[in-house]
């Protein structure tokens, strides 16, 4: 880890033993960036703590208190980084060794922006690309670059949000929520039989 990184990446993780690994690996082979790597526990009941402990030199493991959802375990992330930067990735997802530098130049470069996405492969258990999907018609809550202190001075998000806490984010700041779009597929989003957006509960949620 980085004694004063630019960029902090943000690993929210509840049960994802089984992909964990891959997520922290590749947010770790970040290229060209002063960075470190969290990882939020919310409580899993796997052996995911096990899985990290290979990392555990590498990355900040955080354990939350009780199993809060997202939104909370994100917020503990953000409490936690030291970056200017905050980009967030699910455990089940990986990213592109270069999806830090080119979003954090972006941000450097465009002070109107409060945050930018970038685009997304859909991928398969494999790893092998099933579609791309552009951020800016279907947005997802990982993948997007926040300056931390106007997120901060924004209140982060609703710790009430178990699902969809992007969504309400974006909702609740209206104009203030200025969000640039890098059209470069950084990221990739892992579909599985236990994705959390495949959850009953997820659609229905209100905002």
């Amino acid at each position: 880890m980085s004694s004063n990184p630019d960029v902090s990446v943000i690993i929210t993780n509840y049960n994802y033993e089984k992909y964990i690994s891959r997520a922290v690996r590749s947010c770790l082979n970040q290229s060209h960036v002063n960075h470190e790597v969290i990882v939020v526990d919310d409580c899993s009941t796997d052996d995911s703590i096990e899985a990290l402990q290979p990392f555990k030199n590498q990355i900040n493991i955080i354990s939350a208190g009780t199993n809060g959802g997202v939104a909370v375990a994100a917020n503990l992330g953000v409490k936690n980084s030291r970056g200017q930067f905050f980009i967030r990735v699910d455990a089940d997802d990986y990213v592109n060794k270069d999806m830090c530098y080119m979003m954090k130049t972006y941000l450097e470069a465009n002070h109107d922006a409060f945050c930018v996405s970038c685009d997304y492969l859909m991928v398969d258990n494999f790893e092998n690309t099933l579609e791309r999907r552009y951020a800016e018609k279907e947005n997802i809550s990982c993948g997007i670059m926040y300056r931390k202190d106007p997120f901060v001075q924004a209140g982060g998000y609703n710790g009430k949000m178990r699902h969809r806490e992007e969504e309400e984010l974006r909702k609740r700041l209206g104009q203030e929520y200025r969000i640039h779009h890098l059209r470069i597929p950084f990221y990739r989003y892992r579909m599985h039989n236990t994705n959390k957006t495949k959850e009953p509960e997820y659609k229905t949620w209100e905002i």
